[in-house]
């Protein structure tokens, strides 16, 4: 396990849930690394990722650290064998996203992206939903990826180790989400508007964003991301689609129950077991590094488009 954050719980009960043992976990801060380690009986802590990535005894890694860690771990393992899952976002450019593919491609390894919301239940049916022709054409989606009346500190807000803001924190998952329901189309045109409104003074990277992306399919996505937001549109990962023959939308507009949990445990031991026995059975698991490049291009498309990179 690379990293002991938060998101990193959710994947060690999924391993562990899966019958497969963890055995070892690396992160710059010891104290944090060793907790983590007797939360879950790992016998091997270590600030050294870079011994752990070329160990003989490691086979496949999670990688969830600050953002511009991952594409840097996820190639050493790569290169040395080893399959990797590693967090959302795959990386903070697309050329990252490329120098991944090739170390997987080169060193023999399976790259997966942990885009959570594919393992959703109620994402499933609504992509079988779109699949069985029960709306018609999609004419055209609105996903969100906001937090309401509080967002994140530490390394999110630096942009030197985030890539970015909202839009890479939350904005990521709806853009998944609208593309998986779609059956997984390209990008064909991103236009969007991107800043920081909400908190400005405390950090610099943008907490408020809308984009429009067309797929090359012919559907329109609206995508919302940000933090701090007076009001939430959606719960995280929601899509509102609209097609020819009616509308629907994953999760309920109205308000969730006061003891409603929203990212729960069994998406995350999904996604852990699609990663495991793709490697068992020797294929490519989904979604792919492809998969992640698509969403990392689109962020870069609309943080162009805003006017926030060259």
């Amino acid at each position: 396990m690379f990293g002991s954050g938060w998101i990193q719980d959710f994947h060690a009960r999924g391993v562990l849930e899966h019958g497969d043992a963890i055995v070892a976990v690396a992160n710059h801060r010891e104290g944090t690394a060793r907790a983590f380690a007797q939360r879950y009986g790992i016998p091997r802590v270590t600030t050294d990722w870079e011994a752990l990535a070329a160990d003989p005894e490691v086979e496949a890694a999670i990688v969830s650290t600050p953002n511009a860690l991952h594409a840097p771990q996820s190639i050493a393992l790569l290169r040395n064998g080893k399959h990797v899952m590693v967090e959302k976002p795959m990386a903070t450019s697309v050329a990252e996203c490329d120098e991944m593919v090739v170390a997987s491609r080169e060193g023999g390894a399976f790259l997966m992206v942990a885009h959570c919301w594919r393992f959703r239940d109620e994402v499933i049916a609504m992509r079988d939903r779109i699949a069985a022709g029960e709306l018609g054409e999609v004419v055209k989606t609105r996903g969100y990826g906001v937090h309401a009346g509080w967002g994140p500190s530490g390394w999110f807000t630096d942009p030197s180790l985030a890539g970015g803001g909202a839009l890479v924190d939350m904005g990521v998952h709806a853009i998944d989400t609208a593309r998986f329901l779609l059956g997984d189309p390209e990008p064909a045109r991103v236009c969007a508007t991107i800043g920081t409104r909400y908190a400005e003074g405390r950090y610099t990277v943008d907490d408020d964003g809308v984009m429009l992306l067309t797929w090359s399919n012919g559907t329109n996505s609206i995508v919302e991301s940000g933090w701090w937001q007076p009001h939430l549109g959606g719960l995280e990962a929601d899509t509102e689609v609209y097609g020819t023959k009616g509308y629907a939308r994953i999760w309920p507009a109205e308000a969730p129950a006061a003891n409603y949990e929203h990212c729960t445990q069994p998406m995350y031991s999904a996604q852990v077991a699609e990663f495991l026995d793709a490697i068992r059975k020797g294929r490519q698991p989904r979604p792919s590094g492809e998969d992640g490049r698509v969403v990392i291009r689109i962020v870069e498309d609309a943080y162009r488009s805003a006017g926030l990179r060259p």
